[in-house]
């Protein structure tokens, strides 16, 4: 069936075209007349709709995790529209927008990229945060930056913070640098703080390859993740910490029998400081004086 826009158009059309009456046009398209002689005082309840579906669409587009009530009222209380629920959710519907898919952050998409450990001694290195509490008179949750080299498996900086933001990962990366030297590329996974723009220029300024893993695959950073696991094993579990202090302490002393005396099963039961003096020539780059 035509909509009233239409059948108007067309009875319009016959009448000065065909010299036909409204009455016949109206029987003969199925139309009533009065709506008709509505039509052509100006009611055009269809146009009406129209607008309001722009107002819809455009409101939907600009708030897209607003439903359908949040945007009725926004509307109504705005001024927008004064038509009621029933009339605006039937445009709603007309409109699709009752179907809009819930919206969400665009996933990332990375390239796998095999887990084999560096030639070199401070060829790769690996960086992962750790979360764990203070227990003082407040209760605060602390963040743990956790960086290693892939070839000699040695704990290069392990430092509490309140908050890391790429800023101070900066800050650390440098630090680390100075003492280190630089290392060809760094693996992270897709935190926020790792794909931020300030460390991707900081990479590039220091000709730095940044390798990111597949999301949701931790094994692909599998060395870092097991540096987690014995720093969360032999330190974070064992004790109540009460200060952020007490904390970076009880870390500094594990970091120093992490690589100093305690032996690696993968390095042939050796401490990681060990190795690299075993292995003095096969840096990658001369570490920093």
């Amino acid at each position: 069936m035509a909509s009233p826009g239409r059948q108007e158009k067309v009875i319009d059309e016959v009448r000065f075209g065909q010299q036909q009456s409204i009455r016949r046009c109206c029987r003969v398209l199925g139309m009533r007349r009065s709506t008709y002689h509505s039509r052509k005082a100006g009611y055009r309840p269809d146009q009406v709709d129209q607008a309001l579906a722009k107002v819809l669409r455009v409101t939907a587009e600009e708030h897209v995790a607003w439903g359908f009530w949040m945007i009725f009222h926004y509307l109504r209380y705005h001024g927008l529209i004064n038509d009621n629920h029933k009339r605006v959710y039937r445009i709603w519907c007309q409109e699709g927008l009752n179907l809009r898919p819930t919206p969400k952050r665009r996933r990332i998409y990375r390239e796998y990229k095999d887990l084999l450990s560096p030639d070199g001694i401070n060829e790769g290195w690996a960086m992962d945060f750790v979360s764990d509490w203070i227990f003082g008179p407040t209760s605060k949750q602390v963040r743990i930056i956790n960086i290693m080299d892939e070839g000699s498996r040695r704990a290069l900086w392990t430092e509490a913070h309140h908050s890391i933001s790429a800023k101070k990962l900066i800050e650390v990366l440098d630090q680390t640098v100075v003492y280190r030297g630089k290392p060809e590329y760094i693996r992270c996974d897709n935190g926020p703080e790792f794909i931020s723009q300030h460390l991707i220029a900081w990479a590039n300024k220091n000709g730095i390859e940044l390798r990111y893993i597949q999301p949701g695959k931790p094994s692909q950073n599998g060395l870092i993740e097991r540096l987690n696991k014995t720093l969360r094993r032999e330190c974070l579990n064992l004790t109540w910490f009460q200060s952020m202090e007490q904390l970076n302490e009880e870390i500094q002393a594990w970091s120093h029998i992490y690589n100093e005396l305690r032996p690696h099963k993968n390095l042939g039961r050796i401490p990681p400081a060990q190795h690299e003096i075993d292995h003095q020539n096969f840096y990658y780059k001369p570490v920093a004086a």
